[in-house]
């Protein structure tokens, strides 16, 4: 995939719900309420998975750093958002796979130096 491609790619997502919602009919009256069912058991919630070696490292490294600012419950909260962080960037290096001609774009924008100040005007000698 060219640069050039992937951006367009990034152009046209936000457009993307809109090309793909179709219009549904409308639904039909019933004549008659459905029964009600009986009340299930709420289904719980799956906790989420324990941060893996990579995160519990990277974890140890901010406690060591800023244990004294964090309490343990931020610090379980920075381990599962690096985890979080490391499954997404595995996820994206799973999606995109990038030849090797792919560099990242670059603008380049010269700076001009500054313009030297003009010089004293020089006092003649009487």
């Amino acid at each position: 995939m060219s640069r050039r491609r992937f951006l367009r790619s990034l152009a046209a997502a936000p457009l993307l719900p809109v090309a793909l919602s179709v219009p549904q009919p409308p639904a039909p009256v019933p004549a008659a309420p459905p029964p009600t069912p009986a009340p299930a058991s709420p289904v719980p919630s799956p906790s989420p998975s324990p941060p893996g070696p990579v995160a519990q490292t990277l974890g140890e490294v901010v406690r060591l750093r800023y244990g004294a600012q964090l309490e343990e419950a931020d610090l379980a909260e920075v381990r599962q958002g690096i985890e979080n962080n490391l499954q997404n960037a595995e996820r994206l290096r799973k999606a995109v796979k990038l030849g090797n001609g792919d560099e990242p774009v670059n603008v380049f924008h010269s700076r001009l130096a500054p313009r030297p100040a003009p010089p004293a005007p020089r006092r003649r000698r009487r």
